[in-house]
């Protein structure tokens, strides 16, 4: 697999994908706030996993979490922790498995989830004002072509 000549074009990608490495890092959190205190991208992601999870309508876990952060679960704990010690989420008893918790956003939640959304997306319209409604549509279709492969398990 790695031993075959390298397609054209991808080493193109590796090298766009290393300088996207810090697109949301800890710099461009910043953009995000939360009454004057800059937002950790680690809450941002719990607040995500929580949202998009009610989104769909399912109940949200700490594994939902952790796979969203790409975290272990213990990790990923922690991190819900430290969202609920900021008032972003609570806690309630499952619906689904008594032995889990579910996560629910609280309104101070859904704010910085709304923030972080239109933070992102705001800077994302800056940075392609120059781009035809075509290439962003094609940009994000990719993208999420892209986003799918790398998340599918590795065949065996």
């Amino acid at each position: 697999m790695y031993g075959t000549p390298v397609r054209r074009g991808v080493v193109e990608v590796d090298d766009a994908l290393l300088r996207l490495r810090r697109l949301w890092s800890a710099s461009r959190s910043r953009l995000v706030d939360d009454g004057g205190t800059a937002v950790e991208m680690s809450s941002l992601l719990v607040v995500e996993a929580c949202a998009r999870g009610a989104q769909r309508g399912a109940e949200v876990a700490v594994v939902d979490v952790a796979e969203l952060a790409d975290v272990a679960p213990s990790t990923a704990s922690r991190l819900v922790d430290r969202a609920a010690a900021a008032g972003l989420l609570e806690r309630r008893p499952s619906a689904v498995d008594p032995r889990r918790t579910a996560l629910v956003l609280t309104e101070r939640g859904w704010g910085l989830r709304e923030r972080a959304v239109r933070a992102r997306t705001g800077w994302l319209q800056d940075t392609l004002a120059a781009w035809s409604d075509e290439d962003v549509a094609r940009l994000g279709a990719l993208l999420a072509r892209f986003a799918d492969e790398v998340g599918r398990p590795p065949l065996s």
